[in-house]
């Protein structure tokens, strides 16, 4: 199984959580940054047998002003041309919760992203919480980048815009939640070779992967085995692993 969304440095006991994670079947990660400028490193070894890429990219959580954002890629633009791990660009996108910032900065800084995303030739991380209309707008303006939404929430007509757009659709915990109705119903339609999953690590374990796998298994009426072979195969061909 491949988790294609783990916050390594947010990991409280890391080694032992990775381990736990590659003793239940976990053969690789996207280790995702918020922040350039942090450097996402685990605190301590890696355990054996774990393959590990990584997304650079500015959350919206993190986009402060026009000057720190300037700042923010021009490490972004640095570290792209030094650490050839790198294999994505994210996770950036639009999120409309209060308290999280300039509505139209974050419309800016997500351009941004995709049009490094297109010169460099990488996949975006997509975050998009309550502004589907407006991502999937500015996909249509920037159009030529591939990518994952990840943590996908939304509903079966926005998934399938999404697709149509060249994305992949990775589903988190979202799917272990009997209330997340919309989600639940929106996860059969998820074409095969556009399927991903993850854990968003933490607060779910990387060891939980294999509970999402199981999710999206029954929901889509299928085995276990044959959604973790389908998802790692789908991360294999987007990350480069």
């Amino acid at each position: 199984m491949i988790d294609t969304h783990v916050h390594l440095d947010r990991l409280d006991d890391g080694p032992a959580l990775l381990q736990a994670a590659v003793d239940v079947g976990v053969t690789g990660l996207v280790s995702i940054g918020l922040d350039p400028r942090c450097p996402q490193q685990l605190r301590g070894p890696l355990p054996p047998g774990l393959e590990v890429k990584t997304v650079l990219g500015l959350h919206p959580q993190e986009v402060r002003d026009a000057a720190d954002v300037d700042a923010a890629f021009a490490v972004l633009e640095r570290r792209l041309d030094a650490e050839p791990s790198v294999v994505g660009i994210g996770e950036c996108g639009l999120d409309a919760r209060p308290g999280i910032g300039n509505a139209a900065l974050h419309q800016e800084v997500l351009r941004r992203h995709l049009r490094l995303a297109r010169r460099r030739g990488l996949p975006v991380v997509l975050h998009g919480v309550r502004r589907d209309g407006a991502l999937l707008a500015t996909l249509d303006d920037e159009a030529g980048v591939d990518g994952v939404w990840h943590g996908f929430s939304g509903s079966k007509e926005t998934l399938l815009a999404a697709v149509r757009r060249g994305l992949f659709i990775s589903v988190g915990f979202l799917a272990l939640n009997e209330r997340a109705r919309r989600l639940r119903e929106a996860v059969p339609a998820i074409p095969e070779d556009r399927l991903l999953v993850e854990t968003d690590a933490p607060p779910l374990a990387p060891a939980r992967i294999k509970d999402v796998v199981a999710a999206v298994a029954r929901l889509r009426g299928t085995t276990p085995e044959h959604i973790a072979a389908l998802t790692s195969a789908n991360a294999r061909r987007l990350f480069r692993f």
